[in-house]
């Protein structure tokens, strides 16, 4: 498995994925991801900011995150702590799912977020989406608290490196 940033020539590719996992989550009757999230255009700025990470595997990207300060995305005072890196818009390919790809993912974003100067990262994540968290969790992610957010009510997880 190879862990790299995202670049253009991986677009229509990122795409079929997202349309595909959104198939899956619509089937599995997941309220998340909704009102057209994400939309191309916000994939087509993560890969254009450089803020996106992929998973490569058999010559095709097999999962997907975007990838920065979570001010960036969330704004001040969401997190105990401001200065944290965030992921978001995580999504693995079908026929790879249950194979420890996001595992994989997760694991690489924490090693990368490590070597900035920020006290750790942040996410939020739907409560109903119970793999997700579970996943958070194995890697230290613990529930700081919940909230309404303008896009959807979302619990607030953070894992603190310092």
């Amino acid at each position: 498995m190879i862990y790299r940033k995202a670049n253009m020539n991986d677009y229509s590719e990122i795409i079929d994925m997202k349309n595909k996992v959104k198939e899956r989550i619509i089937k599995q009757n997941l309220p998340i991801w909704l009102n057209g999230y994400p939309l191309d255009i916000l994939i087509q700025e993560d890969i254009e900011n450089e803020e996106c990470r992929v998973v490569e595997l058999d010559n095709k990207v097999v999962a997907y995150a975007c990838f920065h300060h979570a001010q960036k995305e969330y704004g001040t005072g969401v997190f105990k702590k401001d200065n944290l890196y965030s992921f978001g818009r995580v999504m693995v390919r079908d026929g790879y799912v249950g194979k420890h790809i996001g595992d994989f993912l997760v694991s690489e974003m924490i090693k990368e977020a490590k070597t900035f100067d920020v006290d750790g990262m942040g996410i939020l994540a739907d409560a109903c989406n119970h793999v997700a968290l579970s996943l958070y969790q194995k890697h230290g992610f613990k529930k700081e608290g919940e909230k309404q957010f303008p896009f959807a009510y979302l619990d607030i997880h953070a894992l603190y490196f310092k």
